[in-house]
Parts: structure tokens; sequence; C-alpha cells
């Protein structure tokens, strides 16, 4: 055997062996979300990089999901929000060959980044291609003083962007499907909501009103009956709000929580009410895309509620990851509520049943005069990684 074959047999071996930890870790991976989180560590780890990250784009070439591994996340949350595409890391979006770097700073397109965020110099970029575009790519940087990446970490890079583009694009497709698809359902179910129930019960209102006109009827039967007609107009009244809800669902692509939330702000928060939000970038790790549907409408429903009842000057939203769990807080200083006298609407059973689908904890807090506290925890779930592989 010749020596360079006796060079290249080691290293053919060495690649066969990462593809196949690699198709191990992915072959159970249940969702995008958990997909990219393997994906993140097996990069950090076949490169022996500091820091790695993966992120998907979308049409427009915007990040629409930027996963990472090698930041803990007390910084995650002092960083604040994820990368989105400009400098740097959206000129992958343009290339289809790896970017190789032994200083990332000295290229023309790094625009620095926030305060406390680590030194990195070394960086090694691969595109992940589909169908002839960039859907996604792979960031692998080192600290100041490590040295560059050589040849070896960039066709190791390179052949973990090979496997991960089927993947990738695979669940990608699957999940734009089962997104149409829950769009597609609401609207059918908004149809069947307004032309069914709403019609259905606006009859037996009339009825019941009809009979409040009768002479021969009681007195307390009388007021009992408009009393029914109340309750019957404020059921409409939820069912239309909640319609209004399903027909306002963000577009056919994956949820974006820090956008999402700041639309839903937008959309149902009139001039004169001042607003603050927070996302962390941790918080927006955790969550697969039905997941973060649910965390959007009982956020979107929250919000709806203080406006509509609270008349408070601001409302705050917060997103954020402690070390067990994810909180959204929805909180308002308007004139709050007694709970003791508080109805039951139909978007608070809403966003309790979609608290028990997350296995979380609502919480809704009204105090006379002083506002009112939405608070909704979700236990975390922990993402195996390196040796859990």
């Amino acid at each position: 055997m010749s020596d360079m074959a006796a060079g290249v047999a080691p290293e053919f071996a060495l690649r066969l062996a990462e593809m196949a930890v690699t198709s191990e870790a992915l072959v159970s991976a249940e969702s995008l979300n958990d997909i990219l989180h393997r994906l993140a560590a097996r990069a950090h780890e076949v490169t022996r990089a500091d820091y790695a990250a993966i992120s998907i784009f979308d049409e427009e070439g915007h990040v629409t999901r930027f996963v990472y591994t090698g930041i803990d996340e007390a910084l995650a949350r002092r960083l604040g929000n994820p990368p989105v595409g400009r400098g740097l890391l959206g000129e992958l979006r343009r290339h289809d060959r790896p970017l190789r770097l032994d200083n990332l700073k000295r290229h023309p397109r790094f625009t620095g980044w926030p305060e406390g965020h680590p030194d990195m110099e070394a960086f090694l970029g691969v595109p992940i291609r589909a169908g002839g575009e960039t859907i996604g790519s792979l960031y692998m940087t080192r600290v100041a003083g490590r040295e560059p990446f050589t040849e070896r970490d960039e066709l190791a890079a390179a052949v973990l962007a090979l496997q991960a583009a089927a993947t990738v694009a695979s669940a990608l497709a699957r999940e734009r499907t089962g997104r149409v698809a829950i769009l597609e359902e609401r609207e059918r179910i908004a149809h069947d909501l307004h032309d069914g129930i709403i019609q259905s019960l606006y009859a037996i209102g009339l009825e019941f009103d009809t009979l409040t006109r009768r002479d021969d009827l009681p007195d307390d039967a009388r007021e009992l009956l408009r009393e029914e007609v109340e309750r019957i107009n404020s059921i409409i009244q939820d069912i239309r709000e909640y319609i209004s809800m399903l027909e306002a669902g963000s577009p056919p692509s994956a949820p974006d929580l820090s956008r999402d939330l700041a639309f839903v702000l937008r959309q149902l928060v009139p001039p004169g009410i001042d607003t603050v939000l927070n996302v962390t970038a941790a918080a927006l790790q955790e969550l697969n895309n039905r997941e973060a549907e649910d965390v959007l409408y009982i956020a979107r429903e929250a919000v709806s509620n203080a406006v509509r009842h609270g008349s408070p000057t601001k409302i705050g939203v917060d997103l954020r990851q402690t070390d067990s769990e994810l909180t959204l807080t929805v909180q308002d200083n308007g004139v709050g509520f007694d709970p003791a006298k508080a109805p039951t609407g139909l978007g608070t059973i809403t966003m309790r049943t979609r608290a028990a689908r997350l296995g979380a904890k609502l919480t809704i807090l009204g105090i006379p005069g002083m506002g009112t506290t939405v608070h909704l925890s979700i236990p975390r779930r922990s993402y195996e990684r390196g040796e859990g592989e």
C-alpha cells in the first residue's frame, strides 16, 4: 500500500465513523427543533470548536431558527435576541461552499457583537444545501488564541452538512405541511362556529326574548329569561372573539415567538397603551412548533383580555428561561378583577386547555385596582448531548 493510500484509509474510516454517529443521533430525533440541537452538538464535536450553531433560512434569506451550543444559558439571557442573518452569518446564505477564516473580525461583513459576547476568532461556516438552495448553515468558532480550523475540520463539517441537508429539508417540509393543515382546520372551525353554533345560540336568544314579552309570564320567570338572554349574548361575543383569534393566525411559516409576540402587541394594543416585550434567546431554543403555537395563543388571549377588560396604560410580555422552566408572563397595570366574582369565559377555558397540553401551570392573578398577571410555567425538557447521544 502506498504512503498516500495508508494516509487516506484512516481518514476515510474516521469520516465513516463520524457519519455513523450522526446518523444514529438523527434517526431518533422527533422534531425539527430536536434535529437542530443534535446537529449543533455534532458540529461542536467533529470540528473541536468552542462554539457551534445551526441556522435555518426562509425564502427571503432571514434566519428563522438559530440553535447554538457552547454558550451557557445565563450568558444567552444577557445577550438577548438571537441573530437574524445580517453580517457574516447572513453571508453564508449566498455561498455554496464552506467559508473558513483565521480571524472572523477581519472579514468585511463582520458587524461586531453585543457587550459580553465571547471573543471569537477562528470561524468555519458551511452552508446546508437542498434542491439547489441554501436552506441553512453550520457555524463553528474558536476563542481568540486557539489555532484556526484546518482542512480536516472543514471536511468534517462539510460531510455533516451533507447529512444534515436531507434530514432538515424533510423536517421543514413536514412542518410546513402540518402548518398549512392547521390553518385550514382553523378556517373550518371558524366557519362552523359562525354558521352553526352562533346562529343556533342567536335563535335560542330570540325565542327567550320573545317569551319575556308574554303578559302571562311571572315576573321572576321574566327576569330569569332576561338574564339567560344576556348570558347567551355574552357567549356569542366570546365565540366571535375566539373566531377572530383563529383568523388572526400567522402565515404558513414556522412560528417565531420574538416576531409573533411583537405582532400580537401591534395588532391588539391600541395607541395610548405602552407595551414592553422581552424575549430571551435561550427561551426560543426550547419549543417545537406546536408548543410555540400554544404559547402564542395564551399570550394573545391574555393581551386581548387586558385591552378589553383592564383599561391599562401599560402591558408587558416576558418570555424567558430558567434552569428548570420556561416562563411566559403577561402583566398589565389596569383595574384588575375580583377572582371570586369574575366569570370564566371561553378564552380562559381555552388558555387552560392549551396549558394542560403543554404540561404547564397557568396562573391568573387579578388584584382590584392593581392590574392582572397571567403567568405560564412550562417544565424544561433536556436535550441529550455529548456522551448521551
